[in-house]
């Protein structure tokens, strides 16, 4: 399974930028996203209590989280650190656009 994570901070930002780059992206791996999963909250709000939270509790070995970049997961290093520790953990990749990161590769 494929997922794409878009994140804003507030209700006056957009996602569109973010799926416009995770769908260009995409085509040109020939991928696809299965699910999208969009937010609009602080990074610095705890992922458990976010979207996130409930998308990483179901993700499964072998799945991919797609999204912009690295801070929208999170806004501490701390955080992101534990986020991508739990990803590889449970065997699931995670692909930034910007960065070209790639965990799990």
């Amino acid at each position: 399974m494929i997922y794409g994570y878009v994140r804003v901070s507030t209700n006056t930002q957009t996602v569109e930028n973010q799926k416009f780059e995770i769908v260009g992206f995409c085509k040109k791996q020939k991928i696809q996203v299965d699910v999208w999963i969009e937010e609009s909250i602080s990074g610095t709000k705890a992922y458990q209590k976010r979207r996130l939270g409930a998308l990483l509790k179901k993700c499964k070995q072998n799945d991919i989280l797609l999204c912009t970049e690295l801070s929208r997961l999170g806004r501490s290093l701390f955080m992101i650190m534990d986020i991508l520790n739990l990803c590889m953990q449970k065997g699931v990749k995670v692909w930034t656009i910007k960065e070209g990161y790639r965990l799990g590769e």
